[in-house]
């Protein structure tokens, strides 16, 4: 992948056991998958090789998602819980202008521009980030997989419906 190419590359890697193993646990305890969980752990590894430009978007991609985890939390002790939280937090950070320039500055877009290819990842990072923020899990069907929600005329496509973490 060329350093301005926004289409990421795909690569595999071999762990040992052990390391696989702790990889799977560490991403368990911030509630990441462990793809997901090692793509941050190696942005943050070479971060300070990026080009500038790639260096301070991904620091503003951090700062959305500090935003967002805080966001959920106000959310969570002044609203409660419902299984469309999430929604409800992207909606309260979509309220506050600068919290949305902030992320349009991330996909370099209109935060309602569905065409957006940056939108895809941040906003599955914003899912998982609110889902991690307040005892939250996914809400399962019938056959153990997580129900979702799609909606139109908002930031994001689709999001997973939660339950209460006991």
């Amino acid at each position: 992948m060329s350093a301005m190419s926004a289409t990421p590359l795909r690569v595999s890697l071999r762990l040992k056991p052990a390391v696989a193993a702790a990889v799977d646990r560490a991403a368990a305890e911030v509630g990441l998958a462990p793809t997901v969980f090692m793509q941050k752990a190696i942005e943050t590894a070479v971060r300070h090789e990026l080009p500038a430009a790639e260096r301070e978007r991904s620091e503003r991609e951090q700062r959305v998602l500090r935003r967002a985890q805080e966001m959920a939390v106000e959310v969570y002790r002044a609203q409660g819980f419902d299984a469309h939280f999430t929604l409800r937090v992207i909606r309260a950070l979509m309220r506050d202008a600068a919290f949305r320039d902030l992320y349009e500055s991330v996909i370099e877009a209109d935060a309602y521009d569905d065409k957006a290819p940056l939108k895809t990842p941040l906003n599955m990072y914003l899912g998982w980030t609110i889902k991690n923020a307040v005892p939250a899990t996914p809400l399962l069907d019938d056959k153990g997989a997580p129900k979702r929600a799609v909606v139109k005329g908002e930031p994001i496509k689709s999001y997973t419906l939660l339950a209460h973490k006991p």
